[in-house]
């Protein structure tokens, strides 16, 4: 099962739900998207507008891999589990978020990669990102190296803002 999610946040998010849309036809696998408040309603894949936080965990846990936003906590939540993931960044000047923080954080995982991670700065990329993370399987699971290191970049960000 592949899991996308978008996370929380107040604005929607269809760029990236329509495009895993069309993937799901042609996947071989189940496409379960957490759809929160946008206005894309699946065809091809499953999707709920949100999951309890228990259930988004064992998603995250289970999946052969993620898409997602590039929300923090996903990204934590996939590095623990071990799960690949592809980020795709929502964009402030779509209407996806209030800034391009997430565009910030995408960038300096494509400087300072993360094993399991790929980045998808376009959704157009996201299958091509998501293909190569599926030949490669699962990560190994986040160890105290890599968590300190995305603690510390976390750490500086915040307090460079």
């Amino acid at each position: 099962m592949i899991y996308v999610t978008v996370g929380n946040h107040d604005q929607p998010f269809d760029r990236l739900l329509t495009a895993m849309d069309r993937l799901a036809a042609e996947l071989d696998e189940e496409v379960v998207m957490q759809t929160g408040v946008s206005q894309c309603r699946p065809v091809h894949a499953k999707g709920e507008p949100f999951f309890p936080y228990d259930k988004a965990e064992e998603m995250i846990r289970a999946a052969t891999a993620v898409v997602a936003h590039a929300g923090i906590g996903t990204v934590i939540a996939c590095r623990a589990h071990g799960t690949p993931l592809v980020i795709c960044p929502r964009r402030a000047a779509n209407g996806e978020h209030f800034n391009d923080h997430q565009l910030e954080i995408a960038r300096e995982l494509i400087k300072n990669p993360r094993p399991g991670i790929a980045v998808a700065l376009e959704e157009s990329a996201i299958g091509k990102e998501l293909a190569a993370l599926r030949r490669a399987g699962k990560a190994s699971a986040g160890d105290a190296d890599t968590a300190k290191g995305l603690k510390d970049f976390l750490r500086g960000y915040i307090n460079a803002s």
